[in-house]
């Protein structure tokens, strides 16, 4: 029997397309289901830092799974690169008026910004789904999303029998 993704209610043919009547409205072809199974939900376990060169916009498509590992790598850049700009200004307050060393801090303290700011677009998309953002990104947070992935993707939406 086909079902609707989000209520696990039959879906009935109307006109050329499909209808769930408790949700009220026309149910796409990829929203359809069988038997009210949910529709399942992939998390991209492959993550590179690279990805965080994405667009917000291209950013704002990626599942929360992919964007909390990609945080997690973000902070990690932002903070080697902060710790690289510290080095520089110790550097440089060692040998002030050395133009290589004002060029390592510029170049540091924009490398800095650019990743504070990336940590910041993942943080608020994420912000904007869960109403929060995780403060520390551990295996055993990441661990524990996977497993409730996989847990609600096997959870159907049928009643039990009384």
């Amino acid at each position: 029997m086909q079902t609707c993704a989000y209520c696990g209610s039959a879906v009935e043919l109307v006109g050329s397309g499909l209808y769930c009547s408790f949700c009220d409205m026309e149910v796409y072809k990829d929203d359809v289901q069988t038997n009210g199974s949910r529709r399942p939900v992939r998390a991209e376990e492959v993550v590179l830092l690279s990805a965080a060169e994405r667009s917000t916009q291209e950013l704002m498509e990626k599942d929360s799974y992919y964007l909390t590992v990609l945080l997690g790598l973000v902070r990690d850049e932002r903070k080697r690169t902060y710790n690289l700009l510290r080095v520089v200004n110790r550097g440089a307050a060692l040998k002030p008026g050395e133009t290589a060393f004002k060029h390592g801090q510029d170049e540091g303290a924009m490398n800095y910004r650019y990743w504070t700011r990336k940590a910041w677009i993942i943080e608020n998309i994420l912000r904007d789904r869960a109403g929060y953002y995780p403060a520390k990104i551990t295996d055993n947070l990441l661990n524990g999303i996977l497993e409730q992935v996989q847990k609600s993707n096997e959870k159907p939406m049928t009643f039990s029998p009384k």
